[in-house]
């Protein structure tokens, strides 16, 4: 179960990768942030995830409806992200996973079940577990139980239904899958 301590102190951190992304871009702020979709997707995501992790999956799931209408980032309420997170476009973004510290989506992204595997490794039956510092490309999608290491980067265009190790870096257009390895 999660404090309203701690899902301030992730935002806070979200926030400031958020700005900093911005700055290293050469993109103005947003004035004001809260009107960003990439701001409001997060906002959003934390507050579900707090209420269904105190036991009010009602509260829990209307901000994930309210996520999912507002910028089209459909986010399970149970996704627990470290702090840290940003979402660039949500618009298209599926997530049911556990993540560590500061990842990065970048935009179409869908990490879930999705496979007939149904073990459990840390995150829910099926579920993938993402390590810290981890960056997710356009388009990408991760499938099944499996581990994303600290420090991988996942290209444009990928299926991954397998572990990637700490540091991996997955090409664009990858298939990174049992068979295609």
């Amino acid at each position: 179960m999660i404090t309203f301590r701690e899902t301030r102190a992730r935002l806070r951190r979200d926030r400031e990768r958020l700005l900093a992304r911005f700055a290293a871009q050469s993109e103005d702020r947003p004035r004001p942030l809260w009107m960003h979709p990439s701001w409001q997707c997060v906002v959003l995501q934390r507050l579900s995830f707090y209420f269904a992790s105190r036991g009010s999956r009602l509260l829990g799931r209307l901000f994930w409806h309210w996520n999912l209408l507002l910028t089209g980032a459909d986010i399970a309420m149970v996704s627990d992200f470290g702090p840290g997170l940003i979402v660039l476009i949500p618009c298209g973004t599926t997530l049911i996973c556990s993540a560590g510290r500061d990842l990065t989506l970048l935009g179409l992204v869908g990490v879930g079940g999705g496979t007939s595997r149904r073990e459990d490794i840390g995150a829910g039956p099926g579920v993938p577990t993402i390590g810290d510092g981890v960056e997710i490309g356009w388009s990408a999608v991760v499938l099944g139980p499996l581990r994303i290491g600290d420090g991988a980067r996942i290209g444009a265009l990928t299926l991954v239904t397998v572990d990637v190790a700490a540091g991996a870096v997955v090409p664009d257009g990858a298939r990174w899958t049992r068979t295609e390895r």
